[in-house]
């Protein structure tokens, strides 16, 4: 009996330590492992005398081994994939490896498989697209970079201009067609790249002439928007007033005039030759109901301790030489200003100089009207209407309080106001962009 007794006293005792062996032998290797993934490639030996078939561990042996004892290498890659069959890393290494040797076959297998076991890594589908790019597999190296983009939007900072590069190049430009036609998530943000970065305007035209005959997903606003942009960038404002015009529905043409929206009915796009606003902590606007408005809304604009020149709102205009009336409602609710804010006309091509402006608008009153005329001169072709500050000294800046817009027009005139030609007398021939300081409102 007590022979027993100390038989399995000592059974569980060698079992204990056994069990305490395992656990300090994995925590060892645990700890090697973790070291290893921060870097210290010399604990790969260390995890694998505690623990032999350390998944990370073999992984970084094999990879170390890969490039002086293929044989090896393969072999530790082998025993890690076992070890962890949901870790892709070691098919990739060994796909690296057996297209190098020619065996493309096996290397296209193992490559797929490897895609298949973690389709949302951002890392992972990296590796599959840098490895149908080495291939020469264009199409499917834009698949997985595309899987890439939809999983990590930080990705865009580098495959973007990689993605204009391709686009660039007319040989390799078909290749993103699929893309095209049938678009991802992150297209009308590349597109819209695109047509920022791409030096080549024909590039731009080019793949925005393939959206328009994508048949499964329609061209978007924002795409023609952009492209619109562009052109009105490049100087191109025909061609940009066209293509705007093109994309709107006959609610939205039931508006079109020398102004566009002056009733501001429908909500500002800030596209095209459409109204710009640009909100900010301090600014907002936006069509709103009201009292005294002749439909069903107008623009409420809202100041709030708002300092610096102001120039967030306006419209960009394609108007023919000869002289123009600017016309419309306002109700100013508490301007608080001592320089206030007044309607510019700007030309924009081929110089920037300002055609006309509006009076000074300041203080508090019920809905009135004003107006004031302008000539647009041989040779300028593209011109934009803003709100600006009226005041230049800082303390004329501060602006706080509501003001609101209705029934807004630009019309043809036979002449001008005597205030008005005065004032193109004074401006002819000089060059008024010390004045006009801030950002044009359309195709920056």
């Amino acid at each position: 009996m007590t022979a027993r007794i100390i038989f399995w006293r000592l059974l569980l005792l060698a079992a204990a330590g056994f069990l305490g062996w395992l656990i300090i032998g994995y925590g060892l290797a645990a700890y090697y492992a973790e070291r290893l993934a921060q870097g210290d490639e010399a604990a790969a030996e260390h995890a694998l005398t505690w623990q032999p078939n350390n998944a990370r561990a073999l992984l970084a042996k094999g990879r170390q081994s890969l490039p002086d004892d293929p044989q090896t290498a393969l072999g530790l890659l082998q025993r890690a994939y076992r070890a962890n069959p949901t870790e892709p890393a070691p098919l990739i290494l060994m796909a690296g490896h057996h297209f190098e040797q020619g065996d493309v076959g096996h290397s296209d297998r193992l490559i797929s498989f490897a895609a298949e076991l973690d389709p949302a890594d951002p890392a992972v589908q990296r590796a599959v697209a840098a490895y149908w790019a080495e291939r020469g597999d264009t199409e499917k190296m834009l698949a997985h970079w595309s899987t890439v983009l939809r999983a990590d939007r930080s990705a865009r900072e580098d495959l973007f201009p990689l993605l204009v590069k391709l686009a660039e190049s007319p040989d390799l430009r078909q290749q993103l067609e699929p893309l095209i036609q049938e678009p991802p998530s992150w297209w009308n943000d590349f597109f819209g790249y695109l047509t920022r970065e791409s030096l080549d305007l024909e590039t731009v035209r080019d793949v925005y002439a393939l959206r328009r005959r994508a048949v499964a997903v329609p061209l978007t606003d924002d795409e023609r928007g952009d492209y619109v942009r562009r052109l009105q960038k490049e100087g191109l404002i025909s061609e940009a007033y066209l293509t705007w015009i093109k994309g709107l529905d006959n609610v939205e043409r039931g508006h079109l005039g020398l102004l566009y929206n002056g009733g501001f009915e429908l909500p500002p796009s800030n596209q095209g030759f459409d109204w710009r606003i640009f909100p900010d902590r301090h600014f907002a606007a936006s069509p709103a109901a009201t009292y005294g408005a002749s439909d069903s809304k107008a623009l409420r604009l809202q100041f709030r301790a708002f300092e610096g020149r102001f120039w967030r709102l306006g419209q960009p205009l394609f108007l023919d030489t000869g002289n123009y009336r600017m016309a419309g409602r306002m109700r100013l609710d508490s301007l608080k200003s001592k320089g206030g804010v007044r309607w510019q006309v700007i030309c924009e091509q081929p110089e920037r100089i300002v055609l006309g402006e509006g009076p000074r608008l300041l203080g508090s009153g019920d809905w009135s009207e004003f107006d004031f005329t302008f000539p647009v001169p041989a040779g300028c072709t593209y011109q934009q209407l803003r709100l600006v500050s009226a005041g230049w000294r800082d303390f004329e800046l501060k602006l706080s309080g509501v003001l609101w817009f209705d029934d807004l027009e630009i019309t043809r005139v036979q002449e001008l106001d005597a205030a008005s030609q005065a004032a193109a007398l004074l401006r002819t021939g000089q060059n008024a962009g010390a004045r006009s300081d801030i950002g044009q409102i359309g195709g920056d």
